[in-house]
């Protein structure tokens, strides 16, 4: 045989061997699964955790409006604006707090305090009364995610309501002459409820509240409802604004002088910031 036969040869068994070799490594490669492609993750998208928690601090534009009974004087009308809440107020505090366990159960306390000087002034046929005082609202709930997708959530709560109220009236130019009041109260009533919440997109979402309590336990009945829409930055901070309105009808059972009834509602829009991690 020929060097140049020889070489030929030589030269198709490599090849042949090549191509038996890379032909069916190629095609285990093309059947083995590819990773998959890296996808941008949505502002508003919702990460597993055995634990989620959330600080919201926020602020209701709040008109307060309804009567009250204190002592021996007849029932006074309360209505007292945005403006004159903000004008009269010494301190004040808003805010909300939640722990969620794997996205079933949890735990919420809200708090909202104001403290108020003269934000009520109004002419009586028996002189004048000026209304001031200072009301503190702790809510300590406990509830579980009924319903639950990456774009919607429903909870449904249960827990009590503390009211802490505290009135200084001062009347003047009445025929007994010029007099002061102070007169207060606190009790809690026990409130059910649900929420829910719904992302609309990547950036904006839809929520609501509502629950009824009191139930004769303590006030005759109280209630609270919200709805709003909210703005999400990031995963961990968003912004919402929403409408509240907050009624309760209160009286201690007492006559004379330890008499003390509230039968308000506290209204105004909700700005909040949310922060969840």
């Amino acid at each position: 045989m020929t060097f140049h036969k020889m070489k030929s040869k030589t030269a198709k068994l490599c090849i042949g061997t090549l191509v038996s070799c890379v032909l069916p490594a190629t095609v285990l490669a093309a059947d083995l699964p590819q990773a998959p492609a890296s996808e941008p993750v949505a502002v508003n998208e919702r990460v597993n955790k055995t634990w989620e928690f959330v600080l919201a601090p926020y602020f209701v534009g709040a008109n307060i409006t309804g009567t009250s009974q204190v002592g021996r004087l007849p029932s006074t009308d309360i209505d007292i604006g945005t403006s004159d809440i903000l004008s009269n107020l010494r301190f004040g505090f808003m805010g909300r707090a939640e722990a969620l366990y794997q996205q079933k159960f949890g735990a919420m306390l809200d708090v909202a305090y104001m403290n108020l000087a003269n934000s009520n002034d109004a002419l009586l046929p028996g002189g004048r009364i000026r209304v001031s005082g200072d009301q503190l609202i702790v809510e300590g709930f406990l509830f579980y995610r009924a319903y639950n997708t990456s774009k919607s959530s429903i909870d449904l709560y249960a827990g009590g309501r503390y009211w802490d109220i505290n009135l200084n009236l001062n009347r003047t130019g009445t025929v007994a002459g010029n007099f002061d009041i102070s007169r207060g109260a606190d009790w809690i009533d026990p409130v059910i409820g649900v929420r829910g919440m719904h992302q609309i997109n990547d950036k904006w979402s839809v929520n609501g509240r509502g629950d009824i309590g009191g139930f004769g336990a303590a006030s005759d009945f109280t209630w609270n409802v919200q709805a709003g829409i909210g703005y999400h930055f990031n995963q961990i901070w968003s912004t919402h604004l929403q409408y509240k309105a907050l009624g309760v009808d209160y009286s201690n059972g007492k006559s004379g002088i330890d008499s003390f009834a509230y039968d308000t509602v506290t209204h105004g829009p909700l700005l909040g910031v949310v922060a969840r991690f």
